[in-house]
């Protein structure tokens, strides 16, 4: 996401907000927020869900939508892809 000029703190703040309710959602494992390392105004978000299926029904739920028009707001623009994790290999 392309966050509107000065305010990248007030995303942050959003996203957290957003997350915090997120992870209590059926089927979700975690959210994670980057900053791109080469556009200070540039985040992506990370959000593992256990299958595309419990993703699907969070994205399409009225709730979500709701929840994410903050962020909505903060935005320039935004594009999202699903991908799926291949493999995990946790720290020892």
């Amino acid at each position: 996401m392309q966050v509107r000029d000065g305010r990248e703190a007030d995303f942050e703040a959003a996203w957290r907000a957003v997350a915090e309710v997120t992870r209590s959602a059926p089927g979700n494992i975690s959210q994670t927020l980057l900053r791109a390392s080469d556009a200070e105004r540039t985040f992506i978000i990370v959000s593992d869900w256990e299958s595309r299926e419990h993703f699907g029904q969070f994205e399409r739920s009225p709730e979500q939508d709701d929840l994410t028009a903050p962020i909505r707001e903060l935005r320039e623009s935004a594009s999202m892809r699903v991908d799926e994790i291949v493999a995990h290999v946790p720290a020892s």
